[in-house]
């Protein structure tokens, strides 16, 4: 039998047979903005709670958390459904990619880092070390962020 309340919308992330994260990529100017943690950079995201929050709440609640803006849901465009066995050891996480462009450089936490982006090539202009497969995210949403420039 399904726990569903009548007001809760049937779009929420119910019962998870695998672990649903979200990650983010904020265009700002001609870069974007990441998370540095000991030389590895990651776009701001984490787990979806199952049954508590949409995938769009999640992934502007952890912008919030992680980089400090606050954002509408409907900034967000999503890019990709990426799955990564070395995620973790059941291999069962599905990270969901999203792109959002700001308008202007926002004021963020310490550890975020805005970093220029070669558009045409769609990779960052310094060489960085991306997290996981955060590089497959940036080129896809940098495609999308081209076509809507």
């Amino acid at each position: 039998m399904n726990n569903v309340s009548p007001n809760q919308p049937l779009y929420l992330y119910q019962q998870p047979m695998f672990s649903l994260t979200v990650s983010t990529v904020l265009i700002v100017e001609n870069g974007v903005m990441l998370i540095e943690d000991n030389g590895i950079y990651r776009f701001p995201g984490g787990v979806v709670k199952a049954g508590l929050e949409t995938i769009q709440f999640a992934s502007v609640r952890y912008i919030k958390e992680q980089v400090g803006v606050t954002l509408k849901k409907d900034t967000l465009m999503p890019v990709d459904f990426r799955s990564d066995p070395s995620r973790s050891k059941e291999g069962n996480i599905v990270d969901i990619g999203f792109v959002c462009i700001l308008d202007q450089t926002p004021d963020t936490k310490d550890n975020v880092k805005w970093i220029a982006v070669d558009f045409e090539n769609r990779k960052t202009i310094e060489d960085i070390d991306l997290y996981m497969d955060h590089e497959i995210l940036l080129d896809r949403a940098l495609e999308i962020a081209t076509i809507m420039k």
